[in-house]
């Protein structure tokens, strides 16, 4: 079964998450409607990319994805919606959809937005709707031809030091990198090396096994995408380390 998916900056109990939902019933869309997240506030195209890149392929395909982020008091001429990887995503034209596919990535739809709408379930569903009976996007929409893009940042190595930085962290303190498990084979395969984290504390291990950690340890993983990721065992890496979005996080060789 298809879904909805919503990510957002409206925060907990918003009214307009509410309406987005309630339009959408009334007008007969019948989709599970499931909330990511809905406190993406600082940093906020980088930290909603990365959420969504992490969970979208979990759903199935055909599923919608509609991410909110800068439609409250702000109107664009038009939004834009692709298919990416059978999956299809809605948001503005504000370059969040770039960090998800990557720059290169070229088809995008115009949704237009004469009016200056800024609620946008009078925008997104009425096209939702048009795929949901059959109809492919070229049918009834047309290519963007200026679409906003972002790079999202990526790690850079210099001196024999992989340089990356955090780019999410969730509720838990759980710290997620933009340094993947394929950066770290590329320079140090076969390598002994050291994640320097702050002053205080470094690793020398990337655990493929997570069950053994007593409280109180920090370790280094990798996520479900392949990401370097820092947890504490029962408590806050985020809080201990003193990390912050954009900090950064090196590795050396030993």
């Amino acid at each position: 079964m298809n879904v909805l998916t919503f990510l957002s900056e409206f925060g907990q109990g918003s009214h307009y998450t509410a309406s987005f939902q309630g339009a959408m019933y009334k007008q007969g869309i019948g989709l599970p409607f499931i909330e990511i997240n809905n406190q993406i506030f600082e940093n906020k195209n980088v930290e909603a990319a990365y959420l969504s890149n992490l969970v979208f392929e979990n759903f199935p395909i055909g599923s919608f994805h509609v991410i909110a982020l800068g439609t409250i008091a702000y109107s664009y001429d038009y939004h834009i919606i692709a298919q990416f990887k059978g999956h299809y995503f809605l948001a503005a034209n504000n370059g969040i959809l770039s960090l998800i596919f990557g720059e290169d990535y070229d088809t995008y739809y115009r949704i237009p937005n004469l009016d200056g709408i800024t609620e946008i379930h009078h925008i997104y569903l009425p096209v939702i709707k048009e795929i949901i009976s059959g109809k492919s996007l070229n049918d009834f929409l047309t290519i963007a031809t200026t679409v906003d893009k972002q790079t999202l940042i990526k790690p850079s190595y210099v001196n024999d030091e992989l340089a990356g930085c955090v780019l999410c962290i969730d509720n838990m303190g759980n710290v997620f990198t933009n340094i993947t498990r394929d950066d770290v084979a590329k320079y140090f395969s076969n390598q002994n090396f050291i994640i320097m984290l702050s002053r205080h504390y470094e690793l020398s291990k990337i655990y493929e096994d997570l069950s053994g950690f007593k409280s109180g340890d920090i370790y280094a993983y990798y996520n479900a995408r392949d990401y370097l990721s820092i947890s504490l065992r029962d408590g806050s890496a985020q809080k201990l380390l003193n990390l912050r979005m954009y900090k950064p996080v090196i590795i050396k060789k030993r």
